[in-house]
């Protein structure tokens, strides 16, 4: 295994979840701990000073261990951080604004969690480093997030992943936890948004 993880036993670590389909079993116990040990202990360190060693000690397993399952820290924080069960998207109302407000409210209920808001920078750095890691969390987003494009008749430009919609509330999103750092995603939040996309730019004069 070489320093960074990326050589488990003469291969490179398998990611689909950065696991191994080679050798014995896994237990899916393990993952569950080496999972819950990483959302703790982001509360307590924070990502940079996240350390692997640290969560297999938390986790009662060993890095080692860690490494066939996953490919490094980046990928191991994504998969704990941004849960992987898609987001319900609820039949349409046939309201547009009611619409488009689930589809914020959405969007808040991914990011607007402890352990992500504590994350995310050192995460969003990481992930702009790793493609592999950067694909999976383009792909979690995207199925997240798609299946309401349809409602709003929008499609997607070229080869891109997210529709518009989805990249500009998820951006927002995105840009106030990174630059507000304590800034809430709250109700006033979720409404400001959604009058900000079914509605106008208010005039100078108003």
């Amino acid at each position: 295994m070489t320093a960074d993880g990326h050589e488990v036993g003469g291969r490179s670590a398998k990611s689909a979840g950065g696991r191994s389909g080679v050798g014995r079993p896994r237990d899916g116990r393990i993952d569950a701990a080496v999972i819950a040990a990483t959302r703790e202990l982001i509360l307590e360190t924070g990502y940079p000073a996240l350390s692997l060693s640290a969560i297999a000690a938390r986790a009662g397993t060993t890095t080692a261990a860690i490494y066939r399952r996953w490919s490094g820290k980046a990928q191991l924080v994504h998969e704990a951080v941004l849960d992987a069960q898609a987001i319900g998207v609820p039949d349409g109302s046939g309201d547009l604004r009611s619409d488009i407000r689930v589809l914020v409210e959405t969007i808040r209920d991914m990011f607007d969690r402890p352990e992500v808001r504590v994350a995310l920078p050192g995460l969003i750095a990481d992930t702009v480093a790793d493609p592999e890691v950067h694909d999976q969390m383009i792909a979690r987003l995207a199925g997240n997030l798609t299946a309401f494009e349809t409602r709003f008749g929008q499609g997607r430009r070229g080869g891109d992943q997210l529709p518009m919609l989805a990249e500009v509330v998820a951006g927002t999103a995105i840009f106030r936890i990174l630059v507000r750092r304590d800034a809430a995603l709250d109700e006033a939040w979720v409404d400001e948004m959604t009058e900000m996309i079914t509605g106008r730019w208010p005039g100078p004069s108003e």
